[in-house]
């Protein structure tokens, strides 16, 4: 776009703002990023074999073969012939920016003064200068969901992020939804439940006081609000967000005893639940099948190998059509290792697409963004990635990453928004 254009349109705006009319300025009319000649993974629409795809104010305004793609006047044409383009990475767990990178007394995820902690927002606990967000794009991750942990049966409000730069409120995308944990941990402390069935029943009570919470208040507001109001209580209120399933609902569950105790409470309340890690998903899966319940699994490299037991379980579930998704839970593991644990699938049975999907539009459905992320399709979100090669090789680097059409990571000059 050349300075007397961009002049011009200033001039438009200003005479249209002070006319009082309403001025649109066309995406035709911005200036355009296209990435030309590229293997494109679409992943919802298969692969194109020298594709184009065309990025005007954020999003995506076309993909296709290159013969049949409209290139924008005065676009900013990429050659990547030869390369491969893929959506941008959507990791679904993560502690990034509270669990801060070698620096090891930074541990902000989890709040230990009481069970349940479903009034915290993770938004308040974390530090976009920790340095891993920079690993995570590199290693091609556009999105992420960062939880709190998982060392109460309820940690709080999770937050999903586009890692675009800025402060967390620049990154803010939408809500995470509410962690569970099933787990039974610190019972030397002896202040939180001990057992299973001690989980299972706190946050049963939990529940049940917010369908009570929830009641009186629906009473209150039927009755035209006469009277005074019910006492406000921010845990509860955003627990109704998870009756009423608002909020999705992220448990921490590895053991099958765990796995099937969340599933048993989410049909309970009707929760709309996944379940991270799920590590011993293969002993589950006519369980987790039957429930319909996704799975967010992970971490996997360096800890898990290529002949574990555990990978048998994802490729179960998604030969029987259930849904998964993975991450790498830093800082448990790196998120550079993220493809290469996908390609693990693989190599067990997994088809390639299903890998695929499991980093980019499953999660992205996860959290009910695969109508802006997960995929290349006109009129989503132009996160995507340029790489050196096929998608799962081992030897592929990610060399450029863009972020609604914008550049935020360059592996050949180095630049990041990090």
């Amino acid at each position: 776009m050349t300075p007397s254009y961009r002049t011009a349109l200033r001039l438009v705006a200003v005479l249209g703002l002070a006319s009082g009319c309403s001025i649109a300025v066309t995406a035709s009319a911005q200036e355009a990023v296209v990435v030309r000649g590229a293997r494109i993974y679409t992943v919802t629409h298969g692969v194109i074999e020298s594709g184009t795809l065309v990025c005007e104010a954020g999003k995506i305004t076309g993909v296709g073969p290159t013969a049949q793609v409209r290139i924008p006047p005065g676009a900013q044409v990429i050659d990547a012939s030869g390369k491969t383009v893929m959506p941008g990475i959507v990791e679904s767990h993560t502690h990034v920016g509270m669990k801060r990178l070698w620096v090891p007394a930074d541990l902000d995820n989890n709040e230990l003064s009481g069970p349940i902690n479903a009034q915290l927002r993770g938004l308040d606990s974390i530090d976009t200068r920790d340095r891993a967000f920079k690993i995570a794009l590199e290693a091609g991750v556009t999105t992420m969901n960062v939880s709190p942990g998982s060392q109460t049966p309820n940690g709080g409000e999770a937050v999903m992020l586009k890692l675009r730069g800025g402060t967390v409120d620049d990154m803010y995308l939408a809500t995470g939804g509410m962690k569970f944990a099933l787990r039974t941990t610190f019972r030397e402390r002896r202040i939180y439940p001990t057992t299973h069935m001690g989980v299972a029943s706190i946050l049963r009570e939990k529940l049940v006081a917010a369908q009570d919470y929830k009641k009186a208040w629906d009473e209150y507001t039927a009755s035209g609000k006469q009277g005074p109001p019910p006492a406000r209580d921010l845990q509860l209120e955003a627990l109704v967000k998870v009756l009423t399933r608002e909020w999705m609902v992220g448990a921490h569950a590895q053991p099958a005893l765990e796995m099937l105790n969340i599933i048993r409470i989410a049909k309970e309340f009707n929760l709309d639940l996944f379940i991270i890690h799920g590590t011993s998903l293969v002993d589950v899966v006519d369980e987790v099948v039957a429930a319909k319940i996704p799975i967010s699994f992970g971490p996997g490299l360096p800890g898990i190998g290529r002949e574990s037991r555990v990978l048998l379980g994802p490729v179960r579930l998604v030969q029987r059509g259930g849904k998964v998704a993975f991450h790498q839970d830093h800082p448990d593991g790196p998120q550079l290792y993220l493809r290469h644990f996908a390609a693990l699938f693989v190599a067990q049975g997994m088809p390639e697409a299903e890998a695929l999907k499991a980093l980019t539009i499953n999660p992205a459905e996860l959290f009910r963004l695969d109508k802006r992320i997960g995929s290349l399709e006109v009129g989503k979100d132009a996160d995507f990635l340029i790489m050196s090669g096929g998608p799962l090789e081992i030897d592929t680097h990610v060399e450029r990453v863009f972020v609604e059409g914008k550049e935020v990571y360059n592996r050949a000059t180095g630049r990041s928004v990090f």
